[in-house]
């Protein structure tokens, strides 16, 4: 996934599009605030990539923490999303460098335990608290929504055994009994991000959904894992960034990312 990205960015600068791409992000809200914005991304590609190929040797800390939300979750946590908290948390480059290009805030493992009114045997790990934003995304799928649930065509409800027959895009009607297996990753505006750690596959990963307030009970299937869903991501990311009739000027970027 990092690789990708690498790509990416080194395939606008061998194009020659750094003021394209510089010209197109005074118009999107990311991380940085200040021109050059390329140059500040790119500067970061090095140090990133290394961290990612760096042994996996999380701190006693990192440890304890990753405990406790397997336990307040009542089942363990897909590897994908334990290696981004863990690289997150020891790169500063990496960090910066995905939460630049992937639009929703996406949480620390630590705004998970923050104190408030919610029990954690509710709420498990559905809840992140970030400043004084708290919103349970399993109440989402509690209340009028089990009717709405109940009501909906065969065809556009996900459940254990039906999710995988849906396409990333596909917007879809989820199973209220994995409300409390919900893991809110991230939120953007009145929409969230969410894993069903319910549906976890043969090597322990779980599909992403987006939902929201105007969603109308419906969530979007963004990717049957975490890497695949933010490679998408940062995918859409770039595609805005690099307007589309010079698209064709970063074909290598495109090609290794078809491949990804």
């Amino acid at each position: 996934m990092t690789d990708r990205v690498c790509r990416w960015l080194r395939a606008v600068d061998a194009s020659g599009l750094e003021r394209t791409f510089d010209e197109a992000f005074e118009a999107v809200d990311m991380y940085f605030h200040e021109p050059p914005w390329f140059r500040a991304l790119l500067a970061l590609v090095e140090p990133a990539l290394q961290a990612s190929m760096e042994p996996n040797a999380p701190s006693a800390d990192f440890t304890t923490l990753l405990t406790r939300l397997q336990l307040r979750l009542g089942a363990p946590l897909p590897p994908s999303l334990i290696g981004f908290w863990e690289l997150r948390a020891r790169s500063p480059q990496w960090r910066i460098l995905f939460d630049t290009l992937v639009s929703p805030e996406m949480f620390a493992p630590s705004a998970y335990l923050d104190s408030h009114c919610y029990g954690p045997e509710k709420y498990r790990l559905s809840m992140a608290r970030v400043g004084n934003s708290i919103r349970p995304v399993h109440e989402s799928l509690d209340y009028e929504y089990v009717e709405w649930f109940d009501d909906a065509a065969e065809a556009e409800r996900a459940t254990a055994t039906t999710w995988r027959n849906f396409r990333v895009g596909d917007g879809v009607m989820l199973d209220p009994a994995v409300a409390c297996s919900l893991i809110q990753i991230a939120s953007d505006h009145g929409e969230w991000v969410e894993l069903v750690s319910d549906w976890r596959d043969d090597a322990g990963e779980a599909p992403v959904f987006r939902a929201g307030d105007d969603y109308e009970g419906y969530a979007d299937l963004l990717g049957t894992s975490l890497p695949q869903w933010l490679g998408l991501e940062v995918d859409a990311t770039m595609a805005r960034l690099v307007t589309p009739d010079r698209a064709t000027d970063v074909a290598s970027g495109a090609s290794l990312l078809g491949s990804a």
